[in-house]
């Protein structure tokens, strides 16, 4: 946006969406944004995206089991668990 000087109103409108949704996907703090908005906004600006799936490596994994070790919350060693399980499995 800075390259071309996109205001978030030509942007928006570019996708066409609103002022609100750009503002949402340019939010550094918005963990749910989708693949689609993410590829529409590209898209606006000249860009692609590619999404690359690869299994995590040997020292990705052990990084996570040390965080599983010492974890108090159930909830946070749940995310944790199926996290490695994804990782180690390459789903």
């Amino acid at each position: 946006m800075k390259e071309d000087n996109l205001s978030i109103s030509t942007l928006a409108e570019r996708m066409g969406t609103a002022r609100t949704a750009v503002r949402r996907i340019l939010d550094d703090r918005n963990t749910s944004i989708t693949f689609r908005s993410m590829s529409r906004a590209a898209q606006a600006v000249g860009l692609k995206i590619k999404l690359v799936a690869e299994p995590m490596s040997p020292g990705e994994l052990g990084a996570l089991a040390h965080r599983l070790a010492g974890n108090k919350n159930s909830t946070e060693s749940a995310r944790l668990v199926a996290k490695i399980t994804d990782g180690f499995y390459g789903s």
